[in-house]
């Protein structure tokens, strides 16, 4: 049965907690950069988070091994982590949804705004559109 490491849970979990309200912190400013930097970091620390409480999970008699104190900080970084973890979720689904928003106006503006282009036609030549084909469209690109 493998044993319970108290500083490596406490290691992971307080650093997984500073990660994340550090993330939530980047996720107010919309600081997309710093979210995607990130994400490597936070999905090793979760990773080893969860790796340092597995024996724990598997086994819960292990818990009273810890002395009172221990146990209590282990609570204090459990309940710590809950609500940065849910505050992350929600801050993150907000950021999808305002992204989502942003394209499905940018879309409509353009389906909107058709007009009369000039592209190549089948021979390799200039032709105006007849058609009234939509003008394209490019996200976070330089045309």
């Amino acid at each position: 049965m493998p044993a319970l490491s108290y500083d490596d849970i406490v290691w992971a979990c307080t650093n997984l907690c500073d990660l994340i309200e550090f993330e939530n912190e980047a996720l107010e400013r919309h600081d997309v950069a710093t979210i995607r930097e990130l994400s490597a970091n936070k999905s090793s620390l979760a990773r080893i988070y969860e790796q340092s409480i597995a024996p724990m999970r598997d086994d819960p008699s292990l818990a009273e091994a810890l002395e009172p104190e221990q146990k209590e900080d282990l609570l204090a970084l459990g309940k710590r982590l809950q609500v940065l973890v849910e505050e992350n979720a929600k801050r993150l689904k907000i950021e999808m949804e305002v992204r989502q928003m942003l394209m499905d106006s940018m879309v409509s503006a353009a389906k909107a705004n058709a007009t009369q282009t000039t592209h190549y036609s089948k021979s390799g030549a200039f032709s105006a559109a007849a058609t009234g084909e939509p003008n394209s469209l490019a996200f976070n690109k330089t045309l």
